[in-house]
């Protein structure tokens, strides 16, 4: 019931922020930037169990390390481009945000494309 937890939390760090919007506007984005990190420390600790499952199918399966490696650093992008998005779009810069999914979007493309290419070599083969 981690969600449970996730909302109270984010409502939390939500009203409080409210509350010291009309007071100390300043204080809202470090209430808001607090609530976040605390939530991206519970997004990490449930990485830790995707991590673990991955490594059971590695074992289950044949899969070469290089791709699950590459498979790892595309999750690790995802979130932390998305996260560090959302705080600059929070504190109202939206241009450095798109900025940063743009950033995470073209490396994740950079990282996949030797999956790609091997991919493309597979059905290379297939075709001859």
């Amino acid at each position: 019931m981690d969600i449970i937890k996730i909302a109270a939390l984010g409502l939390a760090g939500t009203l409080l922020g409210i509350i010291l919007k009309g007071q100390k506007k300043e204080y809202e984005l470090f209430i808001s930037m607090g609530a976040c990190l605390c939530i991206f420390y519970f997004i990490v600790t449930k990485l830790e169990i995707v991590l673990s499952v991955i490594n059971q199918i590695q074992n289950y399966v044949k899969i070469d390390t290089g791709y699950v490696g590459i498979l790892l650093k595309m999750i690790g992008i995802t979130y932390v481009s998305e996260f560090s998005a959302n705080l600059c779009k929070d504190a109202g810069y939206q241009a450095i945000a798109g900025q940063i999914e743009m950033f995470g979007k073209l490396s994740i493309l950079a990282i996949s494309m030797p999956v790609l290419l091997v991919l493309l070599e597979t059905i290379g083969e297939f075709l001859k």
